[in-house]
């Protein structure tokens, strides 16, 4: 220890020594020999070549084995207790049958016979069919027979889906008439008979998409095949009137919040001939081969607001008419109702207009004693309405209003003088246009289903533009019906029918002595006519009717010409099955 303090000591005073020491004196320079021992370490080589060491350490990825653990669920379904609904005898559902079946007799002689025969109750099918025949042996006095008949054949039936439904349809009509209206109880009946036969049927196909987010349509094709007989007389036999008539109506609808966009996209198109174009019989009865289609498109957009009390519907109607004379319609659609104080009182305003199809079916539907090769127009009608509807007390509700129209080629029928002269009277269709201003009030009453009551009054003012009168048409009208039921036993109910202002053109001026515009106008006088009927339950399956027609006895003409009946009773029974 103390050797190495000595060693330590002089190296300290060596340089000491050394630093002071100046270089131009060299005779103050001490040197001094020491012997000692030193180890030196050997040299060894470094073999590996130099390399740059990254700041950026890398580490090993980790890897973790795939672990397949499967974790058991379990669900406990707690069992829920079927409701237990009792129905007391009161209020249980009524028994449904299959079948129905009615028949009576009336006098004068008119047998009536229906039968109708359907499915129950069914979550999925429906289907069935009926038939329904009602004729007449009475006699007019004074005028020709006055017999007809009316068979009606009918089978429908269709599926629905959750999501879907399908229905169809087939009829076929067997409808015969006697234009007895001339002064001759002893014409021949096959001189005056008339036959109209229809075969027709539909297929429809809707949507039943409970969510609001999807479009919903209905699609449908129909149509028909009707001809008539005309009385069989010497050179009009194999002239006779046949429409073949073919219809697609398919509606759209989407429903968006408050809004409901629909579409209405239609084609109808008719083709009527009368006779033969290498048969021509006489001027009246010239062969006809026409053809009619009607295209549409109606869109439409529904708001509700105001908590739905504000319904408004705008739309429009685009109707072009395919015929020679082609032509394009385009009629306004509007609809504004409002609900005031929770549907007490709803005013309403809008206006409408449609371009409708005159063809052989809808005219001989009105009046079937017109000519077999009528003259085919299409109906356009613009018409503005206002009104109010509402709640009088809680059994009694309301509705006035009226309206305005602008109607081009309207029809109207006419008296055929050719015909008269040939023992066969008959009507002709003449089409004008009018201006058509309807007023109209009705009252509604109802104490649950025992008592029904409705009256409604109508009143018409025509401004035609080529004739004196709307030919035909009423100026008034009142209704009254009504409904009774007691002890769930008897029921009875009440149909009164009024109008008149009616008037008709002649072409004889013995029969009126009113003429203007050059022609000769007959008042049809007032139209009262009231039908009571009463029916009694025997059992749940079977009951008896009585009917009385024509209270007042009135031989009114319907149409110039033309008294109906005066008095019917009719009585007869009902069997469900």
């Amino acid at each position: 220890m103390r050797k190495l303090l000595l060693i330590a000591l002089f190296f300290g005073v060596s340089l000491t020594l050394f630093g002071q020491t100046d270089e131009k004196d060299s005779s103050s320079i001490i040197k001094l020999n020491v012997i000692a021992t030193r180890q030196v370490e050997p040299a060894t080589r470094i073999t590996s070549n130099p390399k740059l060491i990254d700041t950026i350490i890398t580490h090993k990825a980790i890897e973790y084995p795939l672990l397949t653990m499967k974790h058991e669920t379990s669900i406990k379904l707690e069992p829920i207790v079927a409701a237990n609904v009792k129905v007391s005898a009161d209020n249980k559902l009524p028994k449904l049958y299959n079948g129905y079946v009615k028949a009576g007799i009336s006098s004068p002689l008119m047998p009536l016979a229906e039968l109708y025969y359907n499915n129950t109750r069914s979550r999925k099918y429906v289907y069935g069919l009926n038939i329904k025949h009602l004729s007449s042996f009475g006699e007019i006095k004074k005028y020709a027979p006055a017999h007809f008949d009316k068979t009606v054949y009918s089978a429908f039936g269709g599926i629905k889906e959750l999501t879907y439904s399908v229905m169809g349809d087939v009829h076929y009509d067997n409808y015969g008439v006697n234009r007895y209206g001339t002064l001759n109880p002893k014409a021949n009946l096959d001189s005056t008979a008339q036959r109209y036969k229809e075969l027709g049927g539909s297929v429809t196909f809707m949507s039943n998409r409970m969510d609001s987010l999807r479009l919903n349509y209905s699609m449908q094709v129909k149509g028909y095949q009707l001809s008539d007989a005309k009385p069989k007389e010497e050179n009009f036999n194999s002239f006779y009137g046949n429409e073949s008539n073919f219809a697609s109506i398919n509606n759209f609808w989407y429903r968006k919040n408050n809004n409901i966009f629909a579409a209405d996209i239609n084609l109808i198109t008719n083709h009527f001939t009368y006779g033969s174009k290498d048969k021509v019989m006489n001027v009246l009865d010239s062969a006809k081969d026409v053809s009619n289609t009607l295209f549409s498109i109606k869109p439409s957009i529904t708001t509700y607001a105001k908590a739905n009390r504000l319904k408004v519907q705008v739309g429009m109607d685009i109707s072009a008419s395919l015929t020679t004379s082609k032509k394009v319609y385009i009629f306004p659609n509007v609809d504004v109702k409002y609900s005031m104080f929770e549907n007490v009182l709803i005013p309403y305003i809008g206006i409408k207009g449609s371009l409708k199809q005159n063809n052989f079916k809808a005219l001989t539907a009105q009046n079937p004693f017109m000519q077999s090769n009528p003259t085919l127009n299409n109906e356009s009608n613009y018409t503005a309405f206002l009104g109010i509807k509402g709640i009088l007390t809680k059994r009694m509700d309301f509705n006035v209003s009226a309206s305005f129209a602008q109607v081009a080629n309207k029809a109207l029928f006419v008296n055929d003088s050719a015909s008269i002269h040939r023992n066969r009277s008959q009507f002709n269709v003449i089409y004008d246009t009018m201006q058509i201003f309807t007023a109209e009030a009705s009252v509604s009453y109802q104490q649950n289903e025992k008592l029904k009551v409705d009256v409604i009054g109508r009143f018409f003012n025509y401004q035609a533009n080529n004739n004196p009168y709307a030919w035909n048409l009423p100026m008034y009208q009142f209704i009254v019906r009504g409904n009774y039921v007691l002890n769930n036993r008897f029921s009875f109910h009440l149909d009164l029918h009024g109008e008149g202002g009616r008037k008709a053109q002649l072409f004889d001026s013995t029969l009126t002595s009113i003429k203007e515009d050059g022609k000769y106008v007959k008042d049809l006088g007032l139209i009262i006519d009231g039908n009571i009927g009463a029916e009694y339950r025997y059992t749940e399956r079977i009951s008896a009717f009585l009917q009385i027609n024509n209270l007042a006895a009135q031989n009114y003409f319907r149409w110039y010409n033309y008294p109906v009946q005066a008095l019917q009773i009719m009585g007869g029974v009902t069997v469900r099955f």
